[in-house]
């Protein structure tokens, strides 16, 4: 298990852990103003978790195809004081695109990176981490179906793979606003891009660069972003 500051994941059962990319990703969600949210693939809850926690006005619906993954997330939503904020369907987003009337003011996915490596064994691990069961192009698709037209959307993906997917997004008019990227430290490439994507297409003026760690502790930038969250800080 681990715990965060007002809520705790369970993790047995779930193929996708909670890692420290994927909290960093959490925290940099911009929840200003927003009213409903769509989680793409919840995994164990986390980021719907974090996104309730720093706007508990906000209404997110949480998608998730693993059986496992959704046992996590339910017992994790159902325990948090932000059960009433998120609603969990076991349901893929492409048969949701397709049925769903309601369109989101914030979606938010750390999508299957891979599309070609080689697989594990293990099911559910195929399905978390390979892009047969949502390939970019689903994705892109579902975003665009599914955004309101001054909506954002948040993805995390590795920095090759976030070039393949921004292509294919840009060709559905929908632009990047805003770009971290993302290095464990100042000795190590990015291994990690998180973007902002809108309908409206804007000059990108800066690239922020995150290090999680320097100087062997974690960054002054990564303990500010998580100081809700982490219980070290």
């Amino acid at each position: 298990m681990f715990r965060f500051k007002q809520f705790a994941i369970k993790q047995e059962r779930a193929a996708m852990k909670v890692c420290t990319d994927s909290c960093l990703f959490g925290s940099l969600i911009a929840t200003e103003n927003k009213k409903n949210a769509l989680d793409i693939g919840c995994g164990t809850g986390l980021l719907s978790l974090m996104v309730a926690q720093k706007n508990q006005k906000i209404q997110i619906t949480a998608l998730e195809i693993d059986q496992n993954a959704v046992l996590d997330a339910t017992e994790n939503i159902q325990e948090s004081p932000f059960a009433n904020q998120i609603t969990l369907h076991h349901q893929t987003v492409q048969d949701f695109a397709k049925k769903s009337d309601n369109k989101f003011d914030l979606i938010f996915c750390n999508p299957p990176f891979y599309q070609n490596n080689l697989k594990s064994d293990k099911i559910d691990k195929n399905i978390a981490h390979h892009a047969e069961t949502l390939t970019f192009n689903d994705l892109a698709k579902c975003i665009d179906i599914l955004l309101e037209e001054n909506g954002s959307a948040w993805i995390l993906l590795p920095p090759f793979e976030m070039r393949e997917f921004i292509s294919l997004v840009e060709e559905r008019k929908l632009y990047v606003s805003k770009r971290y990227e993302i290095r464990h430290d100042e000795n190590k490439p990015v291994f990690r891009v998180i973007i902002e994507l809108k309908r409206a297409k804007a000059v990108l003026e800066e690239i922020s660069l995150i290090n999680i760690y320097e100087n062997k502790q974690y960054s002054p930038i990564f303990a500010e972003l998580l100081r809700d969250y982490y219980l070290i800080f």
